[in-house]
C-alpha cells in the first residue's frame, strides 16, 4: 500500500549551552521536582541558571543512574560505532487508527498518510498498548517495563516515586529518552510526552538536556458553565475567523511543532564538529478529551455529511457477565452529554450526539495532522530528512460509542490498538542499500509499545541497552528487515484496573462529578480505579492477542503482593481475529461475540491461558 506524498521566530538565551557535548550543562532548574513551574504556558525560552547538574551519568551494567556522577568519554551506548541517526519521536494521545493509512476514509489524515507511503516507512498493523490510560502507558513505554514491573496502573504512582513519597520501582532507571541523552545526543521534549506529573518535571533532567514544556490546551469550558463540555471548536488566536462566537485559543498543537522546531534551530545553528545527534519528542495533545479542536480542521468535516456511527452501540454485558463494561464516568459529568440525557450502560448517547462527538474527534486528529506535517518539512528545511529515523504512534486508543464506551480503559481492540508508523533513516545502510529501496509497508505481527525502547535504540545505531537494564520489550528491527515475526513469543500482552467505589476511585479528581451523574449504575459496574491505592484495587482484567485470538480474564487484585490472584480469575473472554484481516475496522474485528465457552475452541483456549498465566505470574 503506497499513498502519494501529500515560524514563529522564538527567543533563546542559552540553549546553545545545553547543545555542547559536555559532561556537565548549566541549566534552569525549579528548586524541587514537585515544585515546576506550571505547565501552562511557560515562555517559550530557555533560560540559564546557577544550578549545575549532570544530564549524562555514567553507565551501570544493572541500568542504575548514579546521581551527580559524570560521563567521561564514550558510554556504553556509543560502542556500537558508525553513523549515529536522529530520532524524531511522535506520541499522539488518545490516538486509535482511524487514519487514512490504516483504510479509515472518512478521517482527513493527509500528511501522515504521505508519511505512511513514504519510501521505507514501515506501517504496524497490530500494534498494542501495554494498558489503555495515558500516565500508565506512557511510564510503561518510556521505560521500556510493563506496568506490572513499573507498578504504574493509574494516577498516583510514578516508576520513579510512589504516591507514599517513597521511591519507585524504577526509581534509578534509565529511561528510553534518557538513553539517547546519557549517550550524547540533545534530547528535547515538547508537548504531553510524559504525563504531567508522573514523573515529576517531566522527568527532566534525569531523561532531557533541557526542560520539557507543556502547552495548555483548551478545555471547552465557558466562563460561566458549571462543567466543561465534551467537545468545542475554536478559532486560534489572531485568526480572521468571520464568526466571532467560537472562542479564540492558542493551538496547543500547532504550539507544540513550533516550539519543538525552535529547539531544533538553535541545535542546527552550532558548529557542525560539536553538534551532536537529537532525539526530538512532541507530544500532540488533540484528540484526548475534551476534543477541542480549531476551526479549519472543523471545515473538513461538515455537520451536513454524516460520519459512520458504530454498527454495535449496545452494551455487551450485564453485571453478572462480566466486568469488560465500566460505567462512562469521564464522560457522564460533562454539560453537553447531560443536556443531551445522559449515558448508563441501558441508555447509550444519541446518535446526533454522536455524529457530533466523532466529528470533533476527527477534527482533534485532522489538526494533529497537520502539525505532524509542519515538523516533516521542518526536517527537510534543517538538513536532516535523510539523517532522522521517524516515529509516529499514541499512548492508547478511544472508545467512540461502540459497545456503548467512550474513553478507553478497558481490554478490547478499540482502547489497546494504537497506530504505529516508523521510517528508518534513508541514510541507514541496513534498510537502504544502492539508493532509496521501499520495504514491505505493512508488518502484520503483533508488537508492543514496550518495544519501542529496543527498537529506537537500534534505528539510531547506538549499542543494544545492557541486559542488566531488565527491559521488556523486543527489538522489532529484524521484522522490519524481514517482514518476518521478530518477537520470541508473538502475542501482545495488556492489563486494565476494576474497581467498583466510584468516588474513592475518583475522589481526587472533578470527575466524581460522573459517578453521580451515573448513579443508576452504582455498585453493579466497576469503574477503571483512577486514583485508588494500588493496594486497594478489586480486579485487574488481563489479555493477550495473538494474530488470530484475544484472550482475556478478570482476576482478583492481591493488594499485599500487589499482583494478579491466578487462582482467582473468571469472566473469560475470547474472540477470534481470523476474519480480522483488514488495518483497522472497528465493526468487523470479532469483538462482539465471546467465543470462550464454544466447545471446539477449548484448544485454543488452553493455549492462550498458559500464555497469559506466564506473563503474569512473573514477579
Amino acid at each position: 500500500m503506497r499513498i502519494a506524498r501529500a515560524n514563529l521566530l522564538l527567543g533563546r538565551t542559552s540553549l546553545l549551552a545545553l547543545l555542547a557535548p559536555t559532561a556537565a550543562r548549566t541549566v534552569a532548574s525549579p528548586t524541587s521536582p514537585t515544585d515546576s513551574p506550571p505547565l501552562r504556558h511557560r515562555p517559550l525560552t530557555h533560560s540559564s541558571a546557577s544550578t549545575s547538574i549532570q544530564t549524562t551519568p555514567a553507565d551501570d551494567v544493572n541500568g542504575s543512574i548514579k546521581r551527580g556522577e559524570a560521563r567521561s568519554g564514550a558510554t556504553l551506548a556509543d560502542a556500537r560505532g558508525g553513523t549515529r541517526f536522529n530520532v524524531l519521536f511522535i506520541v499522539v494521545d488518545n490516538l486509535r487508527p482511524a487514519l487514512g493509512a490504516y483504510g479509515v476514509e472518512e478521517v482527513v489524515t493527509p500528511q501522515i498518510d504521505s508519511f505512511a507511503g513514504s519510501d521505507g516507512a514501515v506501517l504496524f498493523s497490530r500494534a498494542f498498548c501495554q494498558e489503555a490510560w495515558c500516565s500508565p502507558s506512557r511510564n510503561s513505554f518510556l521505560t521500556g517495563r510493563r506496568p506490572q514491573t513499573t507498578q504504574v496502573y493509574n494516577f498516583r504512582d510514578s516508576f520513579r516515586e510512589a504516591y507514599s513519597g517513597q521511591p519507585g520501582a524504577g526509581a534509578n532507571w534509565v529511561t528510553l529518552p534518557g538513553y539517547f541523552n546519557r549517550s550524547g545526543f540533545y534530547a528535547t521534549s515538547s508537548g504531553k510526552v510524559f504525563h504531567p506529573k508522573l514523573p515529576a518535571n517531566f522527568d527532566f533532567p534525569l531523561s532531557w538536556s533541557d526542560q520539557p514544556l507543556m502547552q495548555e490546551k483548551y478545555e471547552c469550558r465557558s466562563p460561566n458553565a458549571s462543567a466543561a463540555n465534551m467537545s468545542c471548536e475554536f478559532a486560534a488566536v489572531n485568526s480572521s475567523h468571520p464568526d466571532p462566537s467560537p472562542p479564540q485559543y492558542i493551538n496547543a498543537d500547532a504550539q507544540t511543532a513550533t516550539d519543538l522546531i525552535g529547539r531544533l534551530e538553535i541545535w542546527k545553528a552550532q558548529p557542525v564538529a560539536s553538534r551532536n545527534p537529537f532525539f526530538a519528542a512532541a507530544g500532540f495533545q488533540g484528540p484526548r478529551l475534551p476534543w477541542s479542536y480549531p476551526s479549519e480542521a472543523a471545515a473538513a468535516y461538515p455537520e451536513s455529511k454524516p460520519l459512520p456511527l458504530p454498527q454495535h452501540k449496545e452494551s455487551p454485558l450485564s453485571p453478572s457477565e462480566g466486568a469488560e463494561w465500566f460505567r462512562p464516568v469521564e464522560v457522564a459529568g460533562y454539560g453537553d452529554v447531560v443536556a443531551s440525557g445522559g449515558v448508563t450502560h441501558q441508555h447509550p448517547l444519541s446518535d446526533t450526539f454522536q455524529h457530533g462527538a466523532k466529528r470533533a474527534y476527527y477534527a482533534a486528529i485532522t489538526n494533529v495532522d497537520t502539525q505532524v506535517g509542519v515538523l516533516l518539512s521542518a526536517m527537510g528545511r534543517l538538513g536532516v530528512a535523510d539523517d532522522t529515523v521517524v516515529v509516529l504512534t499514541a499512548d492508547h486508543a478511544q472508545n467512540l460509542g461502540e459497545a456503548n464506551m467512550w474513553s478507553m480503559m478497558n481490554l478490547l481492540e478499540t482502547s489497546l490498538r494504537v497506530p504505529l508508523i516508523i521510517r528508518p533513516a534513508a541514510s541507514d545502510t541496513r534498510f537502504h542499500k544502492g539508493g532509496r529501496v521501499p520495504l514491505a509497508t505493512v508488518y502484520p505481527h503483533p508488537v508492543e509499545l514496550v518495544d519501542l525502547y529496543p527498537t529506537l535504540a537500534s534505528l539510531g545505531n547506538l549499542a543494544p541497552p545492557p541486559a542488566g537494564y531488565k527491559l521488556e520489550g523486543d527489538n522489532l528491527v529484524p521484522g522490519m528487515l524481514t517482514g518476518g515475526v521478530a518477537k520470541p513469543t508473538s502475542a501482545a500482552f495488556g492489563q486494565i484496573t476494576r474497581c467498583m467505589n466510584c468516588s474513592q476511585a475518583y475522589g481526587a479528581s472533578s470527575l466524581t462529578r460522573g459517578c453521580l451523574n451515573d448513579e443508576v449504575d452504582a455498585g453493579r459496574f466497576y469503574v477503571p480505579c483512577a486514583d485508588t491505592n494500588r493496594s486497594e484495587f478489586d480486579l485487574m482484567g488481563i489479555t493477550v492477542r495473538t494474530s488470530d485470538w484475544r484472550y482475556t480474564a478478570f482476576c482478583a487484585w492481591d493488594g499485599e503482593a500487589l499482583r494478579v490472584d491466578l487462582d482467582q480469575c473468571g469472566w473469560h473472554e475470547l474472540y477470534d481475529h481470523r476474519n480480522d484481516t483488514v488495518l483497522y475496522d472497528v465493526d468487523h474485528n470479532g469483538e462482539y461475540t465471546n467465543v470462550v465457552n464454544v466447545s471446539g475452541n477449548a484448544g485454543i483456549r488452553a493455549q492462550l491461558d498458559s500464555l497469559l498465566r506466564a506473563q503474569f505470574s512473573k514477579p
